[in-house]
């Protein structure tokens, strides 16, 4: 199924002045709060102080991800996970036959751009999907006494999801350039310019509204568990976790284990 097949198959009215509805409203929500929260757990990964911030963080994260699976399967039909394996697809479109490209001048380089944004496009967000996906389940299997090597499969992963997540927002800069419109303005209004009908059907603004609500009072009642920012540097981490060893977790320990033993090397770049 294609987003053409979409439009065709609803029977959607026509766009006024704002524009036509692509993306609705769960699905916003859904982009900006994992947004928020992967770039908190990424500014928080490095600090023994604020680790609870960064658990409670990724496992929002998780909640979230559930979420666009859950509804990337059973939700409205333009917000099916099929439609990015769909687009997948139009890579045969960017190999046309000898004929077709003479004859088809500029028509043929638009559809070739185009085919060329909708499949790197799709194959990032599934890319980031599943990297996100692996990131969440080592950080919890981490957090709950894993063996080291998890621990650093996490980290490497979350470093490979922050690059690839650059690289999201490069290509969404770029390819804006090159078609001269706002390509990341639907994620946030929902809406694109020009006329015609519109693709979604049901905004469901309610879902979007529970989506925040959820995602919120978990944050607050998971904090409310655990200190958050109660300590300044790792030295004072480790003062209080001799008084207090149930608030950190054998992870911690394997983390503090290497940068006492990455010390000394650091040290040398340093004087060299």
């Amino acid at each position: 199924m294609t987003k053409d097949d979409i439009e065709m198959k609803i029977p959607a009215p026509e766009s006024g002045r704002k524009g036509r509805l692509v993306v609705d409203a769960p699905i916003r929500m859904f982009h900006v709060l994992f947004a928020l929260c992967f770039f908190g757990a990424w500014l928080t990964s490095e600090s023994e102080a604020w680790r609870s911030l960064h658990v409670t963080l990724g496992y929002s994260m998780a909640g979230l991800l559930l979420f666009r699976i859950v509804y990337g399967l059973f939700g409205p039909p333009q917000a099916r996970l099929c439609l990015l394996f769909g687009r997948l697809k139009g890579l045969l479109g960017m190999f046309p036959g000898k004929g077709e490209e003479r004859a088809g001048g500029n028509t043929h380089w638009t559809s070739r751009l185009g085919a060329l944004q909708n499949v790197s496009m799709a194959a990032v967000v599934l890319a980031l999907i599943v990297l996100a996906a692996i990131t969440c389940v080592s950080g919890y299997l981490a957090w709950n006494d894993a063996p080291e090597w998890v621990a650093e499969l996490h980290e490497e992963i979350g470093e490979a999801l922050i690059t690839l997540g650059v690289i999201h927002l490069i290509m969404l800069f770029g390819f804006s350039l090159i078609r001269k419109r706002n390509l990341a303005l639907p994620m946030l209004t929902g809406r694109i310019a020009g006329p015609g009908p519109s693709i979604v059907q049901h905004n469901r603004a309610w879902l979007a509204l529970v989506i925040l609500v959820a995602v919120c009072a978990f944050g607050v009642y998971d904090l409310r568990q655990k200190p958050v920012g109660a300590f300044t540097d790792l030295d004072s981490a480790r003062v209080s976790k001799k008084s207090d060893k149930h608030e950190y977790s054998g992870w911690q320990e394997k983390r503090e284990e290497r940068h006492d033993r990455d010390r000394p090397k650091r040290k040398r770049e340093h004087d060299g």
